[in-house]
């Protein structure tokens, strides 16, 4: 098992198998914030505002609690036991090595996409800037694509407390660009500098506030939840942390202020400075915001701002990926070689095994972009729903034995159990939505099928080890 009991003295050498416990709490926030801040904000935003209109800040809302209440319930179990390690293990408690082999596997290939799909942006990113002639255009997947994910790979070799230190900077710096935009924006908004052409009556002048009708705020919910996720990173970020019960409490305390912070004062400024119908899905709205303001530079700074996005979420994928194949090999869910630990405690076997499958993905990309690339992103882009549920449904399960023991609890769930509940239906109608709807049934019907294919190969390797015996 994990060794999270904290606090305790780092030696410089961990033994095999033992992961190391140097990230403190900043490197913890820092991951928290960077799991919810990618380029989804940055470009994958505009999308959102055209399907949905200035009422999507309610939508950004409405998922910010969401999210904010899977963490509470997370921050529950890992504070009532912190030695369980990450999220996987707390499910593990709740329903059982099944259903954790199932979602573990899930929430892998979730994270493999994200590798493949992070690395191909950046390459798209840095290719203009490199001056290759257009016939050349595959060498953003087939060589500066899997550049990228080998640096971030080196960098999370290197030891977790690199990883942190990254990720801390990348997290930073994203941080320092949202800020900066928001202040800008103000300024634009209140007239100051000589700005005059923007008006806050932007959100609701053009066809009202709910151009797309009222339902539009949920319908749109799906899309944006995809560009959120990433927050329960810090829970396995805590298990390697020097204080893992105090970093997961903090950290899910306050992720309903850097979403409303990052997302909807953002996303506010926007649609009051540009028209929501003058938005163009897939380009950046806060770069067409910057070239309204007529700042200098401005789509330089926004592909830069969008790389920095891109680097961060690919190593914290590399990160979670990795980390999720050392916790199943731990139970027999995955290959036991994966276990092994280099001196400094990072387990560099499931970093390079991690890495090297999804260089592969995304070469496949450009071998086969509308089969195998399309199907790998469309089956595992739902998946993080169904861990979610399980997430909740863990906390309701421990939570009701918990309260039955008449034990205390010092980190709670608010209103359990419905609260609790409200959540968990609440994921399962947002996968309802996306069935019935046409744009997003093929994704959730292959994501369905993935887990059902995961659970078929489990069945497959119990009956193997009671034959064996």
């Amino acid at each position: 098992m994990l060794e999270t009991n904290s606090p305790k003295e780092i030696t410089p050498q961990q033994s095999d198998g033992q992961l190391a416990h140097t990230l403190q709490r900043r490197h913890i926030i820092m991951i928290s914030i960077g799991g919810i801040i990618g380029a989804g904000l940055f470009v994958g935003a505009s999308a959102s505002i055209k399907q949905t209109g200035p009422a999507v800040i309610l939508s950004y809302i409405i998922t910010g609690f969401l999210i904010f209440f899977v963490m509470r319930m997370l921050g529950e179990l890992v504070i009532e036991k912190p030695e369980a390690g990450s999220f996987l293990n707390h499910i593990r408690r709740g329903l059982g090595d099944h259903i954790t082999f199932i979602l573990g596997w899930g929430y892998w290939l979730f994270w493999i996409s994200a590798i493949a799909a992070e690395a191909i942006a950046g390459g798209i990113i840095i290719l203009p800037y490199l001056h290759v002639p257009p016939e050349y255009n595959f060498l953003s997947t087939m060589i500066l694509g899997p550049l990228l994910v080998i640096i971030m790979m080196i960098i999370n070799l290197f030891s977790v407390k690199g990883y942190g230190e990254f990720e801390f900077w990348f997290a930073l710096l994203k941080i320092i660009a949202i800020t900066a935009f928001i202040i800008l924006g103000s300024i634009a908004i209140s007239h100051l500098g000589g700005y005059y052409t923007t008006k806050v009556n932007n959100i609701w002048h053009y066809s009202s506030f709910f151009p797309k009708g009222f339902l539009a705020v949920f319908t749109i919910i799906p899309t944006i939840l995809f560009t959120v996720t990433g927050s329960e990173v810090a829970t396995i970020a805590a298990a390697e942390s020097d204080k893992p019960a105090e970093n997961v409490a903090y950290a899910s305390k306050t992720i309903i202020f850097r979403v409303i912070t990052f997302y909807v004062i953002s996303i506010g400024i926007i649609v009051s400075i540009l028209p929501w119908e003058h938005v163009i899905p897939g380009v950046s709205p806060f770069l067409m915001v910057l070239q309204k303001l007529h700042i200098p530079f401005a789509s330089d700074i926004m592909a830069m701002t969008i790389l920095i996005a891109i680097l961060s979420c690919l190593n914290s994928s590399i990160y979670a990926t990795s980390r999720t194949l050392f916790e199943l090999a731990e139970f027999n869910d995955a290959p036991r070689w994966l276990i092994h630990t280099s001196k400094n405690g990072v387990p560099k076997r499931s970093i390079i095994t991690a890495s090297i499958i999804g260089i592969l993905i995304s070469i496949f990309s450009v071998i086969s972009p509308k089969v195998f690339f399309i199907y790998i992103l469309s089956c595992a882009g739902s998946i993080i729903l169904f861990v979610y549920i399980a997430i909740g449904l863990s906390e309701v399960k421990i939570r009701t034995q918990i309260e039955t023991k008449k034990q205390k609890l010092t980190f709670k769930m608010w209103l359990f159990p419905y609260l609790s509940w409200f959540t968990i239906i609440s994921f399962v109608l947002i996968i309802c939505a996306m069935f019935f709807n046409h744009d997003s049934r093929g994704q959730i019907v292959l994501s369905c099928f993935t887990l059902f294919l995961i659970t078929l190969c489990r069945f497959i390797v119990c009956q193997y080890r009671q034959h064996k015996k």
